[in-house]
């Protein structure tokens, strides 16, 4: 929250658009969302590129808490620029640029109670039960009563964030930085949730956030050349969509890998999987291998 309120400040954006995050994500770095929209502010990936967000096989910006609320407090102060309103840039966020000039146009007026109107549908359901939302808990938070009844976490959040963002080299792993910080590793990929992996991306540095209280110990232990760079090749994949009978221990035995390697790759903290569903398989090299000699051979002989 304090990272938000900032960002919010700093590009002088109404504080309550922090409750357009809470309504995304729930304030979650690794909220996805069905349609693939990633992040605290839940940015489609050309969205957030569109917004100067590194989005690659290394990295996710979406994901950076800072980064991303930098970037969704401009989005919306341009949204607002472009439709004039601060409750018309909160649908548009929602619903599109597109979307919303079409409804005005429909409805011959950008009021918000016309806009609503719930037999007229100027707008999707999700976008008029979105604004509502978001508005609900902006009047909640404020309302005292309802606040000192309930012990919401709004009254109890600090008033700052203690982080720095500190250089780091490419190609290093996570866990040789977090000792250099003097953090457990699960610390530093807390705090740093947009690395894909667990190391630094290769061919240009990057940078991490730490507590402001580990900046002298990590300044003290800090020298580029004494730490080893690490191997950054990602394992070639493929897509499995899940049948009927499927479990992630069969498809692991399957595909010569582990449970484990399967949760890792597609983020599954349950067991439960869903029909039709998506998993990210990693491939051994003797696959890869194996399947691009395949592919030649194929070319030959249907070149014959």
């Amino acid at each position: 929250i304090p990272v938000i309120r900032k960002a919010l400040h700093d590009e002088d954006v109404p504080e309550e658009l922090m409750y357009l995050a809470i309504v995304e994500s729930g304030l979650k770095s690794s909220s996805t969302s069905n349609a693939k929209a990633v992040g605290i502010w839940q940015f489609m990936e050309n969205t957030a590129r569109s917004l100067d967000l590194r989005v690659d096989l290394y990295i996710d910006e979406r994901r950076d808490p800072f980064k991303s609320s930098i970037a969704a407090a401009r989005y919306l102060k341009s949204l607002r620029d472009e439709f004039g309103k601060w409750y018309l840039a909160i649908l548009a966020y929602n619903c599109g640029n597109a979307k919303l000039r079409q409804a005005i146009k429909q409805a011959n007026s950008d009021e918000l109670s016309v806009l609503l109107d719930p037999d007229a549908k100027y707008l999707p359901l999700e976008t008029r039960n979105f604004i509502k939302k978001i508005l609900t808990i902006a009047f909640l938070a404020n309302n005292e009563d309802f606040v000192l009844t309930n012990d919401s976490y709004f009254v109890n959040y600090t008033k700052e964030h203690n982080f720095v963002k500190v250089e780091v080299p490419d190609s290093v792993s996570l866990k040789d930085l977090a000792k250099i910080s003097d953090l457990s590793f699960d610390e530093l990929k807390r705090y740093n949730p947009h690395f894909r992996y667990d190391f630094t991306p290769p061919n240009s540095k990057y940078y991490i956030y730490i507590p402001i209280d580990k900046v002298l110990l990590f300044e003290k232990n800090y020298n580029p050349k004494k730490i080893a760079k690490v191997d950054t090749t990602i394992p070639k994949t493929q897509i499995y969509i899940v049948k009927q009978g499927d479990s992630l221990y069969s498809i692991a035995k399957r595909y010569g890998t582990t449970v484990a390697t399967l949760r890792k790759y597609n983020k599954i903290k349950k067991d439960h999987l869903s029909l039709k569903q998506k998993l990210i398989i990693p491939l051994k090299k003797e696959e890869i291998k194996y399947a691009s000699i395949s592919k030649k051979q194929n070319s030959r002989l249907n070149s014959k």
